[in-house]
């Protein structure tokens, strides 16, 4: 769901590791003449969009959000467990967003109408580059991997996320069919260590390295 945090020194710390990824990535590109497109996914209110708006503008990537593209299941249609992926048109993230960029072209799309909670809201439009940052849930997803170069989980503890998410969504669109759904995918479809790279989205910074290389 929509939304940073900004606090605290984890933002730049974690910024600056998936910058130095993208520079070490970018040379070895893809195997293909494409940009190098990196996900940067993990939890809600993990700080994934934080992290990516950092490194978008250091390294002038051109940034895409899952957010843009989430549905909301009709009443009586969710089912706590349920694929995470239900909750976005990961269809059209492909053919109207990543396709095109990959294909170095421009990308046009609507996004959902967050303050409406249905329906599409104004038009998005994104130029292609070198690299591509595509933040959000879902957005290492494997029904994406062909178009998904590198990608980087955004790792931060449960409770300090649950603290984040409670402070921006009240009570009565708190919606723990999602959380299930999206602890089913980390746990099961994208663990940890499918991931390139791991970083902290909180403060303090994860102990040693700082930062996980998974693959």
């Amino acid at each position: 769901m929509p939304g940073s945090d900004s606090g605290g020194r984890w933002p730049a710390a974690a910024a600056s590791l998936v910058i130095g990824a993208v520079g070490r990535w970018r040379p070895a590109g893809t195997g293909t003449d494409g940009p190098l497109i990196v996900a940067v996914d993990g939890h809600g209110a993990a700080g994934k969009s934080t992290i990516a708006e950092l490194v978008a503008a250091a390294t002038g990537a051109t940034l895409i959000h899952t957010d843009d593209f989430f549905v909301s299941p009709a009443s009586g249609q969710r089912a706590a467990g349920e694929a995470v992926g239900r909750y976005y048109d990961w269809r059209r993230l492909r053919a109207q967003a990543l396709q095109p960029l990959r294909e170095g072209r421009s990308a046009s799309f609507r996004r959902f109408d967050w303050d409406r909670g249905s329906g599409l809201d104004g038009t998005v439009r994104a130029v292609p580059g070198d690299v591509v940052i595509v933040e959000g849930v879902f957005s290492a997803a494997p029904v994406l991997a062909d178009l998904v170069s590198r990608s980087v989980f955004v790792d931060t503890p449960e409770p300090e996320r649950l603290r984040r998410l409670r402070g921006r969504v009240a009570p009565e669109d708190w919606d723990d069919d999602w959380l299930s759904a999206e602890r089913a995918y980390f746990s099961t479809v994208r663990p940890l260590t499918s991931f390139d790279l791991a970083v902290s989205g909180s403060d303090p910074v994860l102990p040693g390295s700082e930062a996980v290389t998974c693959a």
